[in-house]
């Protein structure tokens, strides 16, 4: 990583008038050039995807950024897929999921899932990844359109709580309570790095898409999203490094209030400050430290190669314990459980480094560049943090929808950092050297 002080340095004009590089490119490699049409085309339907993330309806934007993807590929004879510093071990995962797949009894279901996958990372990154690497600060409008869809959720799962809910419990039509809860802890943490970085109307904007936003959270009743949540406000406050003394501020003060409002509403309504206690009461938790059981047994019994992807609720009856009131549960309500379950030790390790390698990534890229795009990319990875601590009690992000809005995440987070402002630096200082008088 780099120090990070080098990210408001002044450029030297004596240095770069002595080290400016020659060519058709005097600072460096070309600029990524934008594919015409295709380029806005492209971009347009990222903002709606993201739009429609919260909702729960990404599968239009997914067909859409297929069709783009393919034709513009096509078009401009270039490979779609832009390098990231991850792309290894993402091969590598994707590799061992299809071997367990291959060797499952379940070979049909886990083949056609680990297909899915491989899909699903293709139309989550590329897209996004292309189209940070021509436009860095595409990213502001991107979560713009993100949190504009989670005031939409949050007010759809707000309608759904007051009209009775499932179970007493707010959701979206197309995603379960705790589904519902991972979209809205993401559309959070996205408003609140609008909030510190923006400026103007934008901030106002953030600031009131908040409100549906958490009260959305709330109503879903989500324990997991909500510890989720807390983790993603941590990780922002520790990653405000990366901004201005004035962000730092800001993200602090934004922070305060967020979590007094929350503490606030948690205290005052009966069902939320109940389902807040019964977090870590064992006799509430007993349904799932049972289903955590049943998996670790059927890891045991298939350490290698896993049960095969996406079979784990066909499997599970046979382990089912006595007491245990999961019937037929999809996962293991642990990422990390159920991709060892579902896919073996091998491709468990494998996910489990990339996903350290993504943080490592997103956290040391967060450093460079200017502040404003620093701090841009910090909310990627607080959003990330956040999922990832819901995940340690659910397991949301086995769903295509949700596991699109994670890729999305991750794109903006590996993508190459905006060295617009360093550039512009040594044009100037470049402009700036003495030169002989004509004679």
């Amino acid at each position: 990583m780099e120090p990070h002080g080098h990210r408001t340095g002044h450029a030297d004009v004596t240095t770069a008038a002595v080290t400016a590089p020659s060519g058709p490119f005097p600072h460096g490699s070309p600029p990524a050039a934008p594919a015409g049409g295709w380029s806005s085309a492209r971009d347009a339907i990222l903002c709606a995807t993201a739009a429609l993330l919260s909702p729960g309806y990404a599968l239009v934007g997914a067909v859409l950024l297929f069709v783009v993807l393919v034709f513009e590929a096509i078009a401009c004879r270039r490979n779609p897929w832009e390098p990231t510093p991850i792309d290894p071990l993402i091969v590598v995962w994707i590799g061992a999921v299809t071997a367990s797949a291959l060797m499952s009894d379940h070979r049909t279901l886990a083949v056609l899932n680990s297909a899915l996958l491989a899909l699903g990372i293709m139309l989550g990154c590329a897209p996004m990844t292309r189209t940070l690497h021509e436009r860095p600060r595409f990213v502001r409008a991107l979560y713009t359109w993100w949190v504009a869809g989670g005031a939409v959720a949050g007010v759809m799962a707000i309608v759904h709580f007051a009209r009775g809910g499932t179970g007493g419990r707010g959701e979206l039509p197309q995603l379960g309570f705790n589904a519902t809860g991972t979209v809205l802890l993401i559309a959070s943490l996205l408003a609140l790095t609008l909030l510190v970085t923006g400026r103007g109307r934008t901030t106002y904007l953030a600031a009131a898409a908040q409100l549906p936003i958490l009260a959305g959270l709330a109503s879903t009743m989500s324990r997991g999203a909500w510890l989720g949540w807390w983790v993603g406000v941590f990780t922002l406050l520790v990653m405000a490094r990366v901004g201005t003394p004035s962000m730092r501020r800001r993200a602090w003060a934004a922070a305060g209030v967020l979590a007094a409002a929350v503490l606030v509403a948690v205290a005052a309504h009966p069902d939320l400050l109940r389902r807040a206690r019964s977090t870590l009461t064992a006799e509430v938790n007993r349904d799932r430290l049972l289903l955590w059981q049943a998996s670790w047994r059927m890891f045991a019994d298939h350490p290698w190669w896993g049960v095969g992807f996406g079979a784990f609720v066909h499997v599970f009856p046979g382990y089912r314990l006595p007491g245990d009131p999961n019937e037929f549960p999809p996962f293991a309500h642990n990422l990390l459980l159920s991709m060892a379950v579902e896919t073996g030790a091998p491709a468990a390790a494998a996910f489990l480094a990339l996903i350290v390698a993504i943080a490592w990534v997103g956290a040391s890229r967060s450093l460079r560049g200017p502040p404003e795009h620093g701090m841009l990319r910090a909310g990627a990875t607080a959003a990330f943090a956040g999922v990832m601590g819901h995940q340690m009690v659910d397991g949301t992000l086995q769903a295509f929808h949700l596991g699109f809005a994670f890729w999305f995440l991750v794109a903006v987070m590996v993508a190459p950092p905006d060295r617009a402002p360093q550039e512009a630096s040594s044009q100037n200082a470049v402009d700036l050297r003495p030169t002989n008088p004509p004679r």
